[in-house]
């Protein structure tokens, strides 16, 4: 294998099973399909792709790792307690009183964790910069990547539902949220030229679908 593998390997050894249940048991009493502790293991999937294709360009050490996998597990965990789309905040408590109840050692950049779980909700990305090399970078690209394609469009139309929004007004409230996305991972990522080509054509199947949406409860 070769050295980042080993390294992400001997980061899920550690980190894997245990974050999956401990998000799959904040999501059972709470039905919300979309965005469940399968959403984030996928969204730990992407973060992994994009690590990878990152180290091509510039080393990643353990603890940016590690840092992924936890954040990956906890970034939308406060949806359980709102499903404003500023969540963040809840997040970020629930992943600081797992470790503290769990007596779980914190990583040195703990700090820099919670700051990443708690800002992944801004889709203004006012509180980025063009790093990408950086945690929230890659939180919030992963979470991102994950709103595009076939299950993109499940996700946004139920998380869109449940806040209250009428069917009429989905399509656009959604592209203009999908496009804001997509601009920000082409800002950060463009370079990347094969990540990019996979998830610019997964962006375009969730768009074209709310384009055609759209123009039908216009039509009918």
């Amino acid at each position: 294998m070769k050295e980042l593998d080993l390294l992400i390997q001997k980061v899920e050894d550690i980190w894997l099973e245990r974050l999956y249940l401990a998000c799959q048991n904040l999501f059972i009493k709470t039905q919300i399909p979309s965005h469940n502790h399968e959403h984030h293991k996928r969204v730990w999937n992407i973060c992994k792709e994009i690590i990878i294709e990152l180290n091509k360009t510039k080393e990643i050490d353990t603890s940016l790792i590690e840092a992924c996998i936890i954040t990956s597990f906890f970034h939308d965990t406060g949806l359980t307690k709102t499903l404003s789309e500023n969540h963040g905040h809840e997040s970020k408590l629930l992943c600081t009183k797992y470790f503290n109840e769990n007596h779980i050692e914190k990583p040195a950049n703990f700090d820099h964790i919670l700051d990443a779980i708690e800002k992944h909700d801004d889709k203004e990305y006012k509180t980025q910069t063009n790093k990408p090399e950086l945690l929230l970078s890659i939180l919030c690209a992963a979470d991102d990547l994950d709103a595009f394609g076939r299950i993109g469009i499940i996700r946004y139309t139920e998380i869109y539902l449940l806040r209250g929004y009428q069917i009429n007004d989905l399509p656009n409230a959604i592209i203009e949220n999908l496009d804001k996305r997509f601009a920000n991972f082409e800002k950060n990522y463009g370079f990347l030229t094969g990540l990019y080509s996979k998830h610019k054509t997964q962006y375009h199947i969730a768009r074209e679908f709310f384009v055609e949406m759209d123009k039908d409860l216009k039509k009918y």
